[in-house]
């Protein structure tokens, strides 16, 4: 596997904040970074020392280039098809103590909205990767880009990669007249490694569960349906608010479930993108330690803990960063 890439698919975004906890309504000015899930675990796992490639499409203008600018900024080896006339745009509103964050999305008709089938060659794109990874935000978009996203699937599954899956159910995005539950269990059986809560069993993988049903029961009913699964992820937050999260996460490997130790983020700057830091950390953990399933999810869980003090989409820690923290080597202590 020396060489060969990790690749990601899905939209570069433009994410406009208030600064200093204003609300959205009270906003004169905004603050700017570009991200989206997949370019977030591609941005880690590049700075882990990853070679990754990025598949997209941005508008022919400003934006378009700075976005993939930024990209290229963490070493990624960036495709992105010209096309369009917008980059798709969020605006997060920072919560703060029992006020939730609110996001809201400008992204209709953007330029990645408008890739169809056919348009990518994905046969040249995993000609020199291992792995594959996509998340549900993708096929939410669209029916296009569900038909979109099963090629690519199709494509790396004939060529062998592993192929890793963040559910990432977002309700307010599946608006063109298909469920979830409709459309990703067709996508989702071409995944070996998933990351998804139980509590989006039903609603996105069509699968009923008892509300007695242990973890351990509801993932055995998950890799009898799609029986490419290997490994299932989870993560969960405890006594969480917008400013302060409990944090932990589990690992299923078919026969036995890890637990990883808890973490308390008692003053969270930026939760976005915390999902994708631990998804990177599982990617890098498997990848970096493939017989230590518990050092795998160790990792992750500390990536998505640092993710939270630092503003942005990207998870900026580095693998050492994490490590250190694993140790115990956190708390407020200078790094001199």
């Amino acid at each position: 596997m020396e060489n060969k890439k990790v690749v990601t698919f899905g939209e570069i975004l433009l994410r406009l904040s208030p600064p200093s906890h204003l609300r959205l309504s009270q906003a004169t000015s905004f603050d700017l970074y570009y991200g989206c899930a997949e370019a977030n675990v591609a941005a880690s796992l590049s700075k882990f020392g990853l070679p990754i490639k990025f598949i997209t499409a941005v508008p022919a203008n400003e934006l378009g280039e700075s976005s993939i600018k930024m990209l290229r900024s963490f070493g990624i080896e960036t495709i992105a098809l010209e096309q369009g006339k917008r980059l798709g745009i969020y605006y997060f509103e920072q919560g703060a103590s029992e006020r939730p964050g609110k996001v809201v999305y400008d992204r209709e008709d953007s330029s990645f909205s408008t890739l169809r089938k056919g348009m990518i060659d994905w046969k040249s794109v995993f000609q020199d990767a291992f792995w594959f990874h996509w998340s549900g935000i993708t096929p939410s978009l669209s029916y296009d880009l569900a038909e979109l996203c099963e090629e690519a699937l199709e494509v790396a599954s004939q060529m062998g990669l592993t192929i890793s899956t963040d559910l990432n159910f977002r309700p307010t995005l599946w608006k063109y007249g298909k469920e979830a539950n409709e459309v990703m269990p067709n996508l989702v059986k071409y995944t070996n490694i998933l990351l998804g809560g139980t509590d989006e069993s039903e609603k996105v993988l069509r699968i009923k569960v008892d509300e007695n049903d242990s973890k351990e029961e509801i993932y055995q009913k998950w890799m009898k349906a799609f029986p490419n699964l290997k490994k299932i992820v989870s993560t969960r937050r405890i006594k969480a608010n917008a400013s302060s999260n409990g944090l932990s996460a589990v690992f299923w490997d078919g026969e036995k479930i890890y637990k990883s130790q808890k973490y308390y983020v008692s003053h969270i700057i930026d939760r976005i993108g915390a999902g994708d830091a631990f998804m990177a950390g599982i990617i890098y953990g498997l990848i970096s330690w493939p017989d230590d399933s518990q050092m795998a999810l160790e990792f992750a869980v500390a990536a998505t803990c640092l993710k939270h003090s630092i503003s942005g989409d990207v998870n900026l820690s580095s693998v050492n960063e994490i490590k250190s923290l694993m140790s115990g080597f956190g708390g407020g202590r200078v790094s001199r």
